[in-house]
């Protein structure tokens, strides 16, 4: 009898070990305590697990804390690297930009100043031409008063000639009228002397002198008078044309003098153009400076420039490793189950035992929202059938705000992992850990099965803020 019950103590210890592999093999669930029925050396080995587990409850929970903290400084840190290194970027570019645009500006003000260099000579050779033009044009403006004030004289002269000669016609007029007055008497005389006969013979002749000489005196005085025509016609004539010179004199004269001022103030403005053109060259040639200056100093920066996008490249990259490393290392501590998500699922088994949970209705919403503002940890629950067919809204969680969206019903859910696993086993499903695309947190899924008495009406999910969860 005592063999008998050996053995079967025996078996038992034996079971038992088979199943605490078993689990060992699988998640560690750090909350659960091992025993084995009966004595011996196995129960002392079973203390050490049990104490193991203890030390690794604290450990882990610190460790998974720790990791939290960081997972959740993480991609913030990725976001701000990636920020640095598109501004490190953009900055290195426009740096570049404003260098090479800045060697341009220095070529492009080098060419400036080299053709503002030939146009300074260019503007020396216009000031030595317009000097000697100013200088011709002084000289004919000279000569053309000299020239005013000879045909001014010589016009004088010409009208005291045709004056002279005017009066020489007076003259010769008074002369031809005395040898006709002459000759008449004379003929007077010779008829008186005929009329005396022997004794006015010899007055006859002298009459007869006299009248000849009158007549050649008339005849004389004629072709003086119209050589004094002909002269006086020619002296009109050189009047009118020493008229017309004087006045084409005059005209010239004005035009030297308008052409003289005009000069005058082209050779004024265009010194002043020499003076401001080369202030101008000077002006550009310290800019020139100035701009190589700061296209080397620009080049210096643009030189820290690539090597702060080198720099923020690496750090880019550090955070997206940091990240995936706190993933990695937060998603390896999947292979236990805290205590804390012993807690959270029960929670979540006594959510699913409500009225308004077992029998859905229209205060399913309203009892999931009172569930969710209660449990700080909870950031979205939701309800299917059998079906895997959700029946509730989502409730959810955002920072203090409860919300339910209504489009989620009806959505199936029968491939998801956490509505098969409580279909095929009726037990709870407590997943592994992993980022939530909506929050950017750290979340597990715990899923129940909901019994209205004996039978099974369906699951109900819950997402756990991992963060929270560890504080409970």
């Amino acid at each position: 009898m005592f063999f008998l019950f050996t053995k079967k103590s025996s078996f038992k210890r034996q079971q038992r070990l088979s199943t605490i592999k078993e689990d060992l093999s699988g998640r560690w669930d750090l909350s659960r305590t091992f025993t084995l029925p009966g004595e011996g050396e196995g129960n002392v080995f079973i203390e050490m697990i049990n104490s193991i587990f203890s030390r690794l409850h604290l450990f882990v929970v610190e460790l998974t804390k720790g990791n939290v903290a960081t997972a959740t400084v993480a991609p913030l840190t990725q976001a701000i690297a990636g920020k640095l290194r598109s501004s490190s970027e953009s900055l290195a570019q426009e740096v570049e930009q404003i260098e090479a645009t800045c060697r341009s500006l220095a070529a492009g003000i080098g060419t400036s100043a080299d053709s503002a260099g030939k146009a300074l000579e260019q503007s020396a050779v216009i000031v030595d031409a317009i000097d000697q033009t100013s200088h011709l044009t002084g000289q004919a403006l000279h000569r053309m008063q000299a020239m005013e004030q000879e045909v001014a004289q010589l016009s004088v002269a010409i009208g005291e000639l045709d004056q002279r000669s005017r009066n020489i016609g007076t003259i010769i007029e008074s002369i031809s009228d005395i040898a006709d007055h002459t000759g008449l008497l004379s003929l007077n005389a010779f008829i008186e002397a005929a009329r005396a006969g022997v004794h006015g013979a010899g007055f006859g002749v002298i009459a007869q002198e006299i009248r000849q000489l009158s007549q050649e005196s008339a005849k004389a005085s004629q072709e003086i008078k119209a050589l004094l025509l002909d002269i006086s016609a020619l002296i009109q004539q050189t009047v009118t044309a020493v008229d017309r010179v004087q006045e084409e004199v005059g005209t010239g004269l004005e035009g030297n003098w308008k052409a003289s001022t005009s000069l005058d103030q082209v050779n004024e403005k265009h010194r002043q153009f020499h003076h401001h053109l080369t202030s101008v060259i000077a002006a550009v040639s310290s800019q020139k400076q100035a701009v190589g200056q700061l296209a080397g100093d620009l080049g210096t920066i643009a030189s820290i420039g690539k090597e702060g996008r080198k720099d923020s490249a690496q750090l880019a990259e550090l955070a997206d490793r940091i990240k995936q490393l706190t993933d990695q290392q937060l998603q390896a501590t999947g292979i236990f189950i805290l205590p804390q998500y012993r807690k959270a699922e029960q929670a979540v088994l006594l959510l699913g035992t409500l009225p308004d949970i077992c029998q859905p209705g229209l205060g399913t919403d309203r009892a999931l929202e009172e569930a969710i503002r209660s449990l700080g940890y909870l950031e979205l629950v939701y309800l299917t059938d059998t079906n895997g067919r959700q029946i509730s809204s989502n409730v959810l969680r955002n920072n203090q705000t409860i919300t339910s969206d209504t489009s989620a019903r009806g959505k199936d859910w029968s491939r998801r992992e956490w509505f098969r696993k409580v279909r095929e086993t009726a037990r709870p499903y407590i997943s592994k850990l992993y980022r939530s695309e909506a929050t950017d947190t750290f979340c597990l899924t715990i899923a129940v099965p909901v019994y209205r008495g004996e039978a099974w009406m369906g699951v109900l999910g819950a997402d756990i803020n991992f963060e929270h969860l560890l504080t409970i």
